[in-house]
């Protein structure tokens, strides 16, 4: 057996032994990002009713580390529910009626707001937040 067979078989066969181990991480890394796309943890922290005959439902929902913490108002014995006001710091608001027309949800510090709702149904929603971190100009309505 010559030395340049014997190189020539070694150079192929850590040619093959690359491919194969590149193949494996691009379907681990594929694997990795499917398994982490599917982690999210949701759970209620508040159920509130009768505020001004309607009830509220305070969710937070982390999936990856990305926290949003969600306000939905719905009419007792309905089962749709509306988003008015979604934000990422997990803590629970207190929502209370400032008069007839009027509630008022209110929070300490939170870092970010993704969306409010200032209207809902003929009512006023007013927010009484101590400090948002990260302040937007154009924050959404939410859908």
């Amino acid at each position: 057996m010559s030395n340049r067979s014997f190189i020539t078989r070694v150079l192929s066969w850590l040619v093959g032994l690359s491919a194969i181990l590149c193949v494996l991480w691009f379907l681990l890394i594929w694997a990795f990002e499917w398994y982490r796309s599917g982690v999210c943890y949701r759970e209620v922290l508040a159920d509130i009713s009768h505020v001004s005959g309607f009830n509220f439902e305070v969710f937070a929902e982390d999936c990856w580390h990305n926290p949003e913490v969600g306000v939905f108002v719905y009419k007792r014995g309905q089962s749709s529910k509306t988003l008015l006001f979604l934000y990422d710091t997990i803590e629970a608001p207190t929502i209370a009626p400032l008069d007839d027309h009027t509630i008022q949800i209110s929070l300490g510090d939170i870092g970010a707001i993704f969306c409010r709702n200032d209207k809902w149904q003929g009512f006023t929603i007013k927010y009484d937040i101590r400090s948002v971190q990260y302040p937007r100009q154009d924050v959404r309505q939410c859908q």
